[in-house]
C-alpha cells in the first residue's frame, strides 16, 4: 500500500512540527531559569528582566527608586540597568535540574564549574519566573 499525502496534510505536518518545536521555554522551571540564563549571558537585557518574578521586578524597581533618591534625584537609574550592574556575568551553567516543584513554585539546581546553588521559581500568569527576592532582602 502506498501512503499519497496532499500539500494541504504536508503543510499541516510541517506547521505542527514547527509549533512542537517551538515549545515555550518557560513552560518549566528549568526552561526559564535556562531562558533567563541565556539572556543574560547574551546581553539580552530586556529578555533577562522578562524572565523575572513580578516581585523580583518590583523589588528592583524599588531598589533602584532608593537609589535615585538618596542621590537626591540627581540619579535616576533604570530598575533595569540597576540590576544588571549589579550582577556579575554568570558562569556557564552545565545543568539545570528539577529539586522540587510544589504548585507555583518551583526550586531548581544550577550547576557549573565549581558550584552549585538553588534558585527559587514561581509559575506567573505568562510562565515560570526566576524569582530572586529572598537575595534581595537587606
Amino acid at each position: 500500500m502506498r501512503l499519497t499525502v496532499t500539500m494541504p496534510w504536508l503543510v499541516a505536518l510541517v506547521l505542527l512540527g514547527l509549533g512542537l518545536g517551538g515549545c515555550n521555554r518557560q513552560d518549566s522551571p528549568q526552561g526559564a531559569y535556562r531562558a533567563f540564563y541565556d539572556s543574560v549571558r547574551k546581553g539580552e537585557r530586556k529578555d533577562a528582566w522578562a524572565v523575572l518574578s513580578k516581585a523580583t521586578q518590583d523589588a528592583l524597581t524599588e531598589r533602584a527608586k532608593a537609589v535615585g533618591e538618596a542621590s537626591g534625584s540627581a540619579e535616576k537609574p533604570e530598575p533595569l540597568d540597576f540590576f544588571f550592574a549589579n550582577v556579575p556575568p554568570p558562569p556557564d551553567v552545565t545543568e539545570v535540574s528539577l529539586v522540587r516543584e510544589e504548585g507555583d513554585t518551583a526550586t531548581v539546581l544550577v550547576r557549573s564549574a565549581g558550584s552549585n546553588h538553588e534558585v527559587r521559581m514561581v509559575r506567573e500568569p505568562s510562565g515560570w519566573k526566576v524569582d530572586l527576592t529572598a537575595s534581595l532582602q537587606p
